[in-house]
């Protein structure tokens, strides 16, 4: 009888647990069920910026540009980059971590009816520039991507957009963007980790992103060009380092390191690069200034390593680690130094008014002075008559080409990208491969096989999915 009651007891628990809502017991409390608009715009802010600064095994750029070398581990200076699959780890950190993030945080601001009008208004716009900037950075090493289903994550078979046609959607989501932000007014505050909320800066930034789209297409078709640019200068660009667009890293061990701290020093990789053989000679050459803040000076003379070379770390000059070793130092997203230098390109095709001298000084003394140089070193390197405009070797894409080159040393891919659009500075054959430089990335090694009618498409479209396939604005 006893043993009856008791099953009797646990039947009747089990009849009332099936009336009671438990889903709460399916919750755990120490994770978030809802995540922030600001929190997901901050962690897409800083998967780009992370992406951006780091050089760890996929983020070739540094290398292709000739700016670093390598002494170890010589693939990617060589060009034999399907073990890394550089693209797949941009695709990853871009489609997932910073797009899909910004479109959750883009339907969050939407459906929020307690959000002023006009703070909305400057949230979603920032959100618009964060996706120019990083759609525009995965045509420019690619080509067509996918774009326009991009915003769907259910779609595991995305179509890839044409590259020309992405780039005109994307001046005009810049040129919306730029317009919402010029009345001013809140944003996402300090969870903003680029500008802290400051929506002029971040208008500053739309219109030199737009600057940045217009002259890319300056040999692909400068009419459109011409208009972009003007449009962009007109709104107002940078117009000092004070509106660069940075990460600030934080000197505690934490996630917040800069990524290139925690390769050289908390993963033992100092030795894994040299300075690289063309830059060294070309800042010899130049006499300038900037030599020992990109580089140690373990060796007198400063020594490059042949690019792509099996180079012995005792023998070349090393990388400055004061700089690239430091946990707190800043990484770049756009800074003045590459706006001045467009400035001064604008002004020679037409595009603006102005001194194209003036605006080449200018990006040459906002690099100086950023890497810790003095005013006295940098007039004294202007009034050399090898880097003075009006004297300097070659037509203005030369001039402006090197300067800018030698300007975006830690930079990487867009000294690489400015090289493939003005062919200035000339870059050698890899050493092992004798190959030129590449004109784009590949695709993501598994595309063939998980998205294949797609990706032939693609590949077809642009010429095939080749390193030396150029992107659309390279026609030179």
């Amino acid at each position: 009888m006893r043993k009856i009651f008791i099953l009797a007891a646990a039947f009747g628990f089990v009849l009332q647990s099936c009336t009671e809502d438990i889903t709460d017991y399916n919750n755990d409390p120490k994770l978030p069920t809802a995540v922030p608009p600001a929190t997901l715009v901050a962690n897409a802010e800083k998967s780009l910026a992370d992406r951006i600064t780091t050089i760890s095994g996929s983020n070739v750029f540094r290398l292709w540009a000739q700016l670093w070398g390598q002494a170890t581990y010589v693939d990617e200076s060589n060009y034999l980059i399907i073990g890394r699959d550089p693209s797949q780890a941009y695709w990853t950190a871009y489609y997932n971590n910073v797009i899909n993030d910004l479109n959750s945080a883009k339907e969050l601001i939407n459906a929020d009816e307690n959000l002023l009008p006009k703070t909305k208004a400057n949230q979603l716009a920032i959100i618009d520039v964060i996706q120019v900037y990083t759609f525009q950075h995965l045509v420019d090493m690619n080509g067509n991507v996918p774009y326009s289903a991009a915003a769907d994550i259910t779609n595991l078979f995305p179509v890839y957009d044409d590259a020309e046609t992405i780039y005109m959607d994307l001046i005009a989501r810049i040129s919306a963007a730029q317009a919402a932000l010029a009345g001013g007014g809140e944003s996402f505050g300090s969870s903003d980790i680029f500008y802290g909320g400051d929506v002029t800066a971040w208008r500053k930034l739309a219109n030199s992103v737009k600057l940045r789209l217009g002259m890319r297409l300056a040999d692909f078709n400068s009419s459109v060009a011409s208009t972009v640019v003007s449009e962009a200068v007109s709104a107002g660009v940078f117009t000092s380092n004070a509106d660069n667009t940075i990460i600030a890293y934080e000197s505690a061990p934490s996630a917040n390191n800069n990524p290139l701290f925690n390769l050289f020093e908390t993963g033992g990789r100092r030795e894994d690069y040299v300075a690289a053989k063309t830059i060294v000679d070309v800042l010899l050459d130049l006499n300038d200034p900037r030599i020992d803040d990109y580089f140690a000076d373990n060796l007198d003379p400063y020594v490059g390593g042949p690019v792509g070379g099996n180079n012995s770390y005792a023998n070349y000059t090393h990388l400055n680690f004061d700089i690239v070793g430091d946990p707190t130092y800043p990484g770049s997203i756009m800074d003045y130094v590459e706006v001045a230098f467009f400035l001064a390109e604008a002004v020679e095709r037409g595009y603006i008014s102005g001194d194209a001298e003036t605006y080449y000084n200018s990006g040459i003394q906002a690099s100086i002075l950023y890497y810790g140089g003095t005013q006295t070193q940098v007039d004294a390197y202007l009034a050399q008559p090898s880097v003075a405009y009006n004297t300097a070797e070659g037509d203005y894409k030369q001039k402006i080409g090197t300067q800018k080159w030698i300007s975006l040393f830690n930079r990487g891919f867009e000294a690489w990208t400015e090289y493939r659009r003005l062919d200035w500075p000339t870059l050698v054959l890899s050493d092992q491969t004798q190959q030129p430089v590449p004109l784009r990335m590949i695709y993501p090694v598994k595309e063939p096989a998980v998205n294949g009618a797609n990706y032939d498409a693609a590949a077809s479209a642009i010429g095939g999915d080749d390193l030396y396939t150029p992107i659309f604005w390279d026609v030179n």
